[in-house]
């Protein structure tokens, strides 16, 4: 095979390569919009059911009851069947139970408007 014939060979790979990244990025982007909860313009939740719930799997310290002290920098996941898909890996989280959490036990939060997060239970 001729110097000419590698080369277009290679260029042909790369073309093949960066449509396949482009496809990646389509792909994640449209797996990214599945995953956020939708609203409809009404206010509230689509029927069918209620709002998509998330974990904070290793809570980095405990947060303190109330609004006013809010953990930041916290990694938020989804479970999907048997897996866990991070959602945000900087959250800011506010507990607005009567009780601190505590930090060895995995949170349950929801999402809020503004996209920070409010714990709605912990585990025990």
């Amino acid at each position: 095979m001729s110097y000419d014939n590698s080369a277009n060979a290679v260029r042909r790979l790369e073309e093949r390569f960066e449509r396949l990244l482009l496809l990646l990025g389509d792909m994640q982007a449209a797996i990214g919009r599945v995953q956020q909860p939708s609203y409809n313009a009404a206010g509230g939740q689509p029927g069918g059911g209620g709002g998509v719930t998330y974990m904070v799997m290793a809570p980095t310290a405990a947060i303190t009851a109330g609004l006013s002290t809010p953990l930041t920098g916290q990694t938020v996941v989804v479970i999907s069947g048997a897996a866990t898909v991070t959602v945000n890996t900087n959250a800011t989280i506010y507990n607005n139970m009567a009780s601190n959490t505590v930090i060895s036990k995995p949170l349950v939060v929801g999402q809020n408007n503004d996209g920070t997060f409010t714990v709605i239970t912990q585990s025990c």
